[in-house]
């Protein structure tokens, strides 16, 4: 086979196999969400068990104040559509923080009530995930963030 020959087949070769690896492991990371969803931005599902539909849903950061008290800093996300009764969404916030905090999620349903839950007590960076679930006479909370 001649030199020339030889160069070609690699040139062609070489791109073509990191394009699959590419692939591959774009796949591997669209497909498995619990393995790398502590590394994405943070993101919550809200699980609306409840008789109502959620009409708005707000997350936000929590800080200190001064005297240690947990408090909403302006870093704040709303999510625009409703959220019907029996419905499950995935909201991924968009929300940054310097320093330590928290995230709350504060919803209003279709009688007027709104709650407010911590839906992640603790982090530095805003990554990794919670579910909320919303029931007529509880809500849940299951925290996976860092």
């Amino acid at each position: 086979m001649k030199r020339n020959t030889k160069i070609a087949i690699v040139a062609i070769a070489v791109p073509a196999v990191v394009a699959v690896f590419l692939m591959s492991l774009f796949v591997v990371w669209k497909t498995n969400d619990e393995i790398f969803r502590p590394f994405r931005s943070f993101s919550v599902t809200v699980v609306n068990q409840s008789d109502y539909d959620l009409v708005s849903v707000e997350t936000g950061i929590l800080s200190s104040d001064a005297s240690g008290h947990a408090v909403e800093s302006g870093a704040k996300r709303t999510f625009a559509k409703t959220i019907k009764a029996g419905d499950e969404k995935v909201i991924s916030p968009k929300l940054s923080l310097s320093g330590e905090g928290g995230i709350y999620l504060k919803y209003t349903d279709s009688r007027g009530e709104t709650v407010q839950k911590t839906v992640c007590s603790y982090t530095e960076s805003a990554s990794g995930s919670s579910t909320i679930t919303i029931q007529n006479d509880r809500v849940d909370v299951k925290e996976n963030c860092s």
